[in-house]
């Protein structure tokens, strides 16, 4: 999409947000939200369910871990669990719970219902999206107010998938003969909204948990969830007063969102530390060749999609695929010995022909067995920004006589091709944590790579390195500060070398706010957590924070 094109569309939506004058209405107390897009609402609210199936706020709002990472403070703050102590060298953790929590039920919570949440996940191994039991022996509850994980092998890191993991009631899921498949209709949770007011194709509600452990709190009665398409429909929605909050990119948003009420739309995008990559499926040829990876990135424009597509709301991403809060992590300029990111097609087209690829009739480029070299980029239909970014790299891709076309689709069918490697190339994030360790843990760590066909959580383009896991495996056993960050610049020196995911542009948290009925959102002045509804867990901070006016 070139700059008149953009500025056609812009003006079509202020003339038609200026059209609307309707005075939205709901009933106070009532929050409504933008996060998921979809067509129609699946009644899905099982917290350990794998993949992308459970609805929002499952684990951010109905459920609750033990301590939640706030990724704006850089701090663990205590949660379901008061408190916690390594010993044994870091082969036993010991977590002491709150005393007085209780289920939405009425149930009493206690360290026995996390004992039971960690073994469930060991027997249905399936259930083990975090993989805690690649490295813990066992899970015992000490009494009602302590649980002992015990280490197979020293794992530090592993306190982050331990502590953030959404704990369920044993009274409850005990009865449950299958929780893989169990979709719990009607949840029973120790989280701020538990109840199921409402749930339609086009919408649902969630009500407040009158059982909740923080006395006073949720100051929302109740979360209001429409169903939408399209970017363009929640903009729609935002400018005229029916959201609240969201999560969604909105193009000139100071123009037409914040202009349109000053006093009370308002928006914040720091960036998170990570980017958005375009992952290429590496078990197909030639994207296992680390070159052709490097060629296609080097004909990317950037500067171009951080400019139209992302309206300048974040910035190039960085050879390292580490931005914003990661910035302190990084090798510095110096010591980077290759460029594969700044945009070079000239040196793209030297590469191909070095590679021994000739060109058809057409001007496409193809391989030995005369075959096209094709790069289909998957990305979830409705999320403009990123189409506007997929059609770019797709014509800057064509300029180098690589064949390629956007390829959209609804979130479930994206992600799942994601997971199970049934995809060409995807625009896509990757994991977040307290360093960089959980990003390149999962696009580099042979641990986490999966046959085709066989789900793959974290590593979707099916990348390992075996120098890497010898990293990966250093940085687990140590909590000296120096250390960790050596082996996190000799990682960055391997991303750099084989260019296993090709960083696009710095991920922002994407929030958007309307302090018209509610105030207190985090916000660039008080960054108590990220404003995203993306943001998981941190959202638990959000939902306990804002509230009517």
């Amino acid at each position: 999409m070139n700059k008149s094109k953009v500025n056609i569309y812009v003006l079509f939506l202020v003339l038609l947000f200026s059209c609307n004058k309707k005075e939205y209405f709901v009933e106070p107390g009532t929050m409504t939200i933008y996060r998921e897009m979809t067509q129609s609402w699946v009644r899905n609210f099982n917290p350990l369910a794998p993949g992308a199936n459970a609805r929002w706020p499952t684990s951010s709002g109905i459920y609750e871990p033990l301590f939640i990472y706030n990724s704006m403070q850089n701090e663990n703050l205590p949660w379901l669990g008061v408190s916690y102590e390594w010993k044994k060298e870091n082969r036993i953790l010991d977590v002491s719970t709150r005393n007085d929590v209780f289920w939405s039920d009425g149930k009493p919570f206690s360290a026995y219902d996390v004992e039971f949440t960690f073994n469930l996940k060991k027997i249905f191994p399936a259930l083990d999206g975090y993989g805690n039991w690649q490295y813990l022996e066992s899970v015992q509850a000490i009494d009602s107010t302590k649980v002992r994980f015990s280490f197979s092998r020293i794992y530090v890191p592993g306190f982050d998938a331990i502590s953030s993991q959404p704990i369920v009631p044993k009274h409850i899921w005990e009865k449950i003969p299958n929780p893989i498949e169990f979709t719990n209709p009607n949840p029973v949770g120790t989280g701020p909204f538990t109840e199921i007011i409402t749930f339609k194709n086009q919408i649902w509600e969630l009500g407040k948990n009158h059982n909740y452990w923080q006395k006073d709190l949720p100051k929302i009665d109740k979360l209001r969830f429409p169903a939408f398409l399209s970017n363009e429909q929640v903009t729609i929605a935002l400018i005229n007063g029916e959201l609240d909050w969201s999560g969604n990119f909105t193009p000139a948003i100071d123009r037409i969102y914040v202009g349109k009420d000053p006093e009370n739309h308002h928006y914040w995008f720091p960036q998170t530390g990570t980017s958005i990559f375009l992952y290429l499926n590496t078990t197909i040829k030639p994207f296992d060749n680390v070159e052709f990876r490097k060629a296609i990135s080097m004909a990317i424009d950037r500067d171009l999609i951080v400019k139209v597509a992302m309206y300048n709301y974040t910035s190039q991403a960085h050879q390292t695929g580490l931005s914003g809060v990661f910035e302190n992590f990084r090798l510095s300029d110096d010591k980077i010995n290759e460029n594969w990111i700044n945009y070079n097609p000239k040196k793209s087209l030297e590469i191909f022909k070095n590679l021994g690829f000739e060109k058809n009739s057409d001007g496409y480029w193809i391989d030995q067995n005369d075959q096209v070299v094709e790069v289909e980029i998957g990305i979830v239909s409705g999320w403009s920004d990123w189409i506007r970014a997929g059609k770019i790299i797709s014509t800057n891709l064509k300029k180098v006589g690589i064949k390629s076309r956007v390829k959209p689709q609804d979130f479930g069918a994206w992600f799942n091709n994601l997971q199970t490697g049934n995809f060409s190339s995807a625009i896509g994030w990757t994991e977040k944590g307290a360093t960089p360790y959980p990003m390149y843990e999962a696009l580099m760590a042979s641990k986490n790579v999966k046959s085709i066909g066989e789900i793959s959580g974290i590593n979707w383009h099916r990348f390992g390195l075996k120098e890497i896991d010898e990293l990966v495996l250093k940085f687990e056993k140590t909590s000296n500060k120096e250390t960790k960050m050596e082996i996190l610049y000799q990682m960055q020196e391997l991303f750099i070398k084989y260019a296993p995911a090709i960083p696009i542009f710095a991920d922002p948290s994407w929030g958007i706010y309307n302090t018209k009925r509610f105030k207190n959102f985090p916000n660039e002045k008080n960054p108590y957590a990220q404003i995203s509804p993306n943001a998981g867990i941190e959202n638990l901070l959000i939902f306990t924070n804002v509230e009517s006016k």
